[in-house]
């Protein structure tokens, strides 16, 4: 349910903070007063258009922020939140919508989100129905999954029915996979010269790198043979007087004169050390110059070999890691096809089998959802008529749209459509192409009061569901509306009295003049100005007697209708 609302720079509301409460919120108030203005901020906020006309006056920004508490079904909305890598509260959802001119911005629970994700996340939370608005029960596409919540039968059916359906679907991919026999042939050549390739080029791990190493090594060995002929020299000497010789000199010459300090021992041992050290630098110089292989090197295998790799490369993957996974599905889709004649087969068979199987619970679907049609539909004529539609007509229009197994659906063969005709003489038509605001409006509450135990919506909110309506069936409809926020929170707008004395919580919307701006507020309503506004809604001056006596009247009749339903 919506718990709280708050509402900033929306046309004349400056900011607006609301605390609702379960059951039947009414909010009534003077013509021109903002009621439309906080039903458009809602739906702003529930993923309107942003329609930047609505920012007050004077200022750049408009927000609207709205709190969900005690989600009964949270588990399912917290799954899209999750999905969606939103953080869940508690069973707490908060819906954030600002707009500038340029832009408009979505947060749930404070995290940014597109606003796709939003209505998603509020279509699970909250129903609005204004004169002009079809939202939910209006898609037709809703009309199957509503008609099927009045039948356990279809719920027993339809988990075993989609699992078939996904099964029926996998087997005729697998099916799809194998093409015909001629691109099959065609596949199995292919995948056989490419497998072969592979297992002939016999790729060990970071061969290339080693490879391009070498090719170095040949291309830069005149270099490299010039340096190590220096270095050598430098270290033995044989040229002049090398580091060998110049350690060996320093050692002799230190050696002479140890008698007269022998602190000069340490010394000697280091200058020893690294003499034996240099000596082995320049034996490895030498390997490296005489006995290395740069001048056996062969260039052109190793080119030959180089431009091998990159080809299979290009073929088949940048690195061998990348070339074995290929070699691995090519294996194996080789494998699947030079199989494929029995395994289609087989995939026939389990194909024929679980067709039929579905054809026999669609058929089974189908057959229930006309047989609870009926009962729908009398539900429905009972409803609108003692709304004051005993003339209009409601049928279920169910179609079985196919007898072909590859164009089931989700939720079976049928396609489903509530139809309406409201007048004597009229053909029913589509709930769509309903004109009358007034009777729209009256068929949406008789439909929401059917379907009130199927609907896992929390809250609902009307926008002047009494259009075109007064007397005895105004009492109805507030009935009706109350009949409706025993399960569930419902807020609507009115003008009638009757609705107004039904509520469970009333809310006064009103316009004042504030430091030269006009500004519209909302107040919660104690039990005295509940009938000082239901005298207003009456038509009653402010101190009349009749006026409060009839106030009084109409609120002590709505508490015995309430305390009967709540027997």
């Amino acid at each position: 349910m919506i718990s709280y609302l708050n509402i900033k720079n929306i046309a004349i509301i400056s900011s607006l903070e609301l605390e609702l409460k379960e059951g039947l919120n009414i909010l009534s108030g003077e013509t021109g007063a903002g009621k439309s203005i906080v039903i458009d901020s809602i739906n702003f906020v529930l993923g309107d258009r942003a329609d930047r006309s609505l920012i007050r006056y004077g200022e750049t920004t408009a927000s609207v922020e709205v709190v969900f508490d005690n989600i009964k079904n949270y588990s399912e909305v917290k799954k899209l939140l999750i999905d969606a890598d939103i953080e869940c509260d508690d069973d707490q959802v908060i819906v954030t919508r600002k707009m500038t001119v340029d832009k408009s911005e979505c947060r749930i629970n404070r995290k940014v989100v597109p606003l796709s994700v939003l209505r998603s996340v509020v279509s699970l939370l909250v129903d609005t129905h204004t004169q002009n608005e079809h939202q939910s029960l209006l898609k037709v596409s809703n009309h199957i999954r509503i008609l099927d919540g009045f039948s356990p039968k279809i719920a027993e059916i339809l988990p075993i029915y989609q699992q078939n359906l996904t099964e029926y679907r996998s087997i005729c991919d697998q099916i799809d996979s194998y093409s015909d026999k001629e691109q099959r042939e065609r596949e199995i050549d292919m995948l056989t010269y490419q497998i072969n390739e592979i297992e002939k080029a016999d790729i060990k791990e970071g061969e290339e790198e080693e490879l391009k190493k070498k090719r170095s090594l040949y291309y830069n060995s005149q270099k490299i043979t010039s340096a190590l002929k220096t270095s050598f020299e430098s270290l033995d000497g044989s040229s002049g007087f090398g580091a060998l010789s110049a350690l060996e000199q320093a050692i002799s010459d230190l050696k002479r004169i140890t008698t007269y300090d022998e602190s000069l021992n340490d010394l000697i041992d280091r200058l020893e050390s690294c003499h034996i050290e240099l000596s082995d630098v320049k034996e490895t110089i030498y390997d490296k110059l005489y006995n290395g292989d740069l001048e056996n090197c062969d260039i052109d295998t190793i080119e030959k070999r180089i431009e091998e790799l990159r080809l299979l490369a290009k073929k088949y993957g940048k690195t061998t890691e990348e070339i074995e996974n290929y070699y691995q599905k090519a294996t194996e889709k080789l494998d699947m096809l030079l199989h494929a004649e029995s395994e289609l087969i087989s995939l026939e068979k389990k194909k024929n089998s679980i067709e039929s199987i579905l054809m026999k619970q669609a058929q089974q679907m189908h057959d229930i959802r006309v047989e609870s049609s009926e009962q729908f539909s009398k539900a429905i004529m009972n409803n609108i008529a003692e709304l004051g539609m005993k003339n209009a007509v409601f049928e279920v229009n169910i179609e079985k749209s196919t007898d072909n197994c590859d164009k089931l659906n989700e939720l079976g063969c049928d396609s489903v459509e509530f139809m309406l005709s409201p007048n004597v003489g009229e053909p029913v038509k589509s709930l769509a192409k309903i004109a009358s605001g007034g009777e729209m409006s009256r068929f949406m509450l008789a439909l929401k009061n059917v379907i009130a135990e199927i609907d896992n919506v929390d809250t609902l909110i009307f926008d002047e569901i009494d259009t075109g309506i007064s007397g005895v069936i105004a009492r109805v409809v507030a009935e009706k509306l109350y009949n409706i926020s025993t399960s569930r929170q419902v807020i609507a707008i009115t003008h009638l009295p009757q609705l107004g004395s039904m509520a469970d919580v009333n809310y006064l919307i009103e316009k004042r003049v504030v430091d030269g701006k006009t500004m519209t507020f909302v107040n919660l309503l104690d039990e005295e100005a509940v009938l000082k506004e239901i005298m207003r809604l009456s038509g009653a001056v402010e101190n009349s007697e009749i006026g409060r006596n009839n106030a009084l009247e109409l609120k002590e009749k709505a508490n015995q209708y309430k305390k009967s339903i709540r027997k």
